[in-house]
């Protein structure tokens, strides 16, 4: 009888929950164990009403700005590309635990976040010009009859 490899069973979706679930109860072990239960429940409260205010408020700004680019018959990447992060920082926020919390903040502030937008749109315009050079590259395939 053989046995399905790990890769098979655990997938992609499963390590992320995984990891979901196991960062913030390391995280809260950890800061129970430095500081204290008053002081835990106190920050993770704090850093999830604050996370909800900034990520609304963010939220609410990406997306005006992305409706405007579609009046103006743009195409909104970086709009898109905002709201995705500030998503990804409400998730942070969310979680409870002092780094997951710090990574929230670092996501939810625009001028940390600018920085994250510009490398992405740069790693995806390289992408972009890599895949089409590499079309580019092969022949087309000519079929005489």
């Amino acid at each position: 009888m053989r046995f399905p490899s790990f890769n098979k069973i655990v997938t992609p979706f499963w390590r992320w929950a995984l990891l979901l679930v196991l960062v913030p109860v390391v995280e809260l072990f950890l800061l129970y164990y430095f500081v204290g239960i008053w002081f835990t429940l106190l920050s993770v409260l704090v850093s999830g009403l604050f996370g909800m205010f900034l990520a609304r408020r963010e939220g609410l700004r990406s997306w005006i700005e992305l409706n405007r680019q579609l009046e103006q018959g743009e195409t909104p990447t970086l709009p898109v590309l905002h709201g995705v992060l500030i998503l990804l920082a409400a998730l942070f926020m969310i979680l409870p635990g002092l780094l997951t919390s710090l990574w929230g903040l670092f996501f939810l502030f625009p001028l940390t976040r600018s920085f994250v937008v510009t490398y992405l749109a740069l790693q995806f315009e390289s992408y972009r010009l890599r895949a089409r050079k590499g079309n580019s590259s092969r022949s087309p395939e000519i079929i005489d009859v």
